[in-house]
């Protein structure tokens, strides 16, 4: 039975990355099945005076989308592990202690579709063609965060297995469909395997944790 709810919120890079939230949920959900976890997507385009700033965007979120734990997202762009480390710095460096405190920095390697690129039945659901019988060649998982476009990998699989022709394909979002992917995959354990996605999970466990103690104290 859950017995404690806590809210969080997503600051992402730009609108696209809102697919993260399919992955942040299940990962919640998965270490703590006893909380029940409320999440909103930091959407400021829809904002007057959108802010620039992630000390702006915060400040908008806490407002608009209010939060007990604060996601923010941000591309490695690079295949080096060490990159993450200097991504959560340049996110964690402009913070106070209490804000840090309830953040959790969600840096994937080189960007967020290389979290997308693991289920071929969400993928054929996502185009829309669930009978797609050709193969669909996903990136060998230990070289995975070694694909240098995992962005437009993914746009062009999705193209590919819409099956769609001429016209029709010039009018596919794939955009839109990549949202589909993440929701139509229902068990991302397989992320679990990657440096970066270890990375984050373990500071989210620490993270729920210390904020689960520290109200409970309180």
């Amino acid at each position: 039975m859950r017995i404690e709810e806590i809210n969080y919120t997503l600051i992402t890079d730009g609108s696209s990355d809102r697919a993260l939230m399919n992955i942040i949920q299940w990962c919640l959900d998965d270490n703590f099945p006893q909380i029940a976890f409320n999440g909103a997507f930091a959407d400021f385009q829809s904002l007057p005076n959108p802010p620039s700033t992630l000390q702006d965007k915060i400040a908008r979120a806490k407002k608009y989308f209010p939060f007990h734990l604060l996601f923010i997202h941000r591309d490695a762009e690079k295949s080096e592990n060490e990159i993450i480390e200097q991504r959560i710095n340049e996110i964690l460096a402009g913070m106070d202690s209490a804000q840090s405190e309830i953040t959790i920095c969600v840096i994937p390697i080189r960007m967020m579709e290389t979290w997308l690129l693991i289920d071929k039945e969400a993928i054929k659901k996502a185009a829309g063609n669930r009978n797609y019988s050709d193969q669909i060649d996903l990136p060998r998982f230990q070289r995975l965060e070694q694909e240098p476009d995992p962005k437009q990998y993914l746009h062009n699989l999705l193209r590919k297995v819409s099956g769609l022709k001429s016209r029709n394909l010039k009018k596919f979002n794939p955009n839109r469909h990549v949202h589909l992917v993440a929701e139509y995959i229902e068990n991302f354990s397989a992320l679990q395997n990657l440096s970066a996605f270890r990375k984050f999970e373990g500071e989210l466990k620490k993270k729920v944790k210390d904020f689960s103690n520290k109200r409970t104290s309180n």
